[in-house]
């Protein structure tokens, strides 16, 4: 895992992903270890923008479809999902959306969400991935440098690696949004600490930067369970939003995105009957007046269904959402035998900025496309033979 690590940092996906692959199954097709299973989810989808379900169910423990979801969401009415956001965060300053962190889709959902709510007020795009502490002293944190100018590189955060998350947040700070780390940092840490702390330091730090800033409207992306804003009574306990709800007398709109998932086989049957009645984007089910909340252990206010699955040019539609054009890979690029990945950034971009994006291509197959901005672009390539300039 730590070589796969190193090659990450060095930007070298093809090396980390090809290790991962290797190091994490099993010639049979099973799991090797746990721990390695679940950094090839969230890191394969760098490159892939999305994992194969039954490629993800061998390494989780799979339950089975449940039947009272599918008749819940039977009798609910979807309801446009931005529509609905807009309309409750007028009534808030804090908008909390999770991730599940092997689903790049849920990034570019995060962007239309802020993109959504900017004419609202909101100003300040907080994410549990970016770094604020400096490497060494005197150095800018890499939160800092993001802010001063733009520019996405491997050092912002460990999930920011992904050319789809890089790309929301470049559309967001485009629109106007200050990033902002909230992340525990190392004097907030103990050995024992554990989950608690981390909830406690995360919901400290939104909240100092709250009170700094009392006309701030603070759009928080967070990772799974850090979204749930009830779930215990314990007033020393709870996930980060349910403390800082608790420490700042503001209640939050909370948005979770990750039960209704097809990589959650629970939910299958239940999201198989929602998505035949979706009109090709992301809804929210509605009980009467009430959101319909299926499988979350906390409480949230709303849960987001998102279409199935489909493609356009080779490639995940909801792509199309983050703002890219459908660009040819240059056939000089193609390789003549086996795989490569193909990267594609700004023509002025540092060496260590992330991709805008990438893909996969194979000898004798068409090629997908990739999605790029309307500006001046260079390309790099990676295989077993070369990393780095064809």
């Amino acid at each position: 895992m730590e070589q796969a690590r190193q090659y990450e940092i060095a930007g070298r996906y093809w090396d980390a992903n090809r290790l991962l692959e290797r190091s994490t199954f099993t010639a049979k097709g099973g799991v090797t270890d746990p721990f390695l299973f679940q950094y090839w989810a969230q890191f394969t989808p760098f490159v892939t923008n999305e994992l194969d379900p039954a490629r993800y169910d061998l390494g989780r423990r799979s339950a089975p479809g449940d039947a009272e979801w599918a008749n819940r969401i039977a009798a609910a009415q979807p309801r446009d999902a931005i529509d609905e956001i807009v309309a409750r965060a007028q009534h808030t300053r804090i908008v909390i959306l999770n991730e599940a962190h092997y689903s790049p889709r849920d990034r570019a959902f995060a962007w239309q969400v802020a993109r959504a709510l900017r004419p609202l007020g909101y100003d300040v795009l907080a994410a549990e991935t970016f770094a604020g502490e400096a490497a060494k002293p005197g150095d800018l944190a890499p939160v800092e440098r993001l802010r001063r100018d733009g520019i996405v590189r491997r050092d912002t955060g460990f999930y920011t690696h992904d050319p789809v998350f890089a790309g929301f947040v470049r559309n967001a700070l485009a629109l106007g949004y200050r990033p902002v780390a909230y992340e525990q940092t190392k004097a907030q840490s103990t050995p024992d600490g554990g989950v608690p702390e981390r909830e406690q330091a995360q919901a400290d730090n939104l909240l100092a930067f709250l009170r700094a800033n009392p006309d701030a409207k603070l759009f928080v992306y967070v990772g799974h369970g850090h979204v749930w804003e009830g779930g215990s009574d314990d007033p020393k306990a709870g996930m980060m939003a349910q403390r800082l709800k608790r420490m700042s007398g503001i209640d939050p709109l909370t948005i979770e995105q990750t039960s209704l998932s097809d990589l959650n086989t629970r939910a299958r049957p239940a999201l198989a009957v929602a998505q035949s009645r979706l009109r090709g984007r992301p809804a929210i089910f509605m009980d009467g007046e009430t959101p319909l909340l299926l499988g979350a252990t906390g409480e949230v206010d709303f849960q987001i269904v998102h279409p199935a699955r489909s493609y356009r040019h080779g490639r995940p539609a909801w792509l199309v959402t983050l703002g890219g054009r459908p660009k040819a890979v240059p056939t000089a690029l193609l390789p003549k035998q086996g795989e490569r990945l193909v990267q594609v950034f700004a023509a002025n971009a540092p060496d260590d900025a992330v991709p805008l994006d990438q893909v996969m291509v194979k000898a004798g197959e068409a090629a997908p496309m990739l999605m790029v901005p309307n500006i001046p672009v260079r390309f790099a390539t990676q295989d077993d033979a070369t990393v780095g300039q064809p």
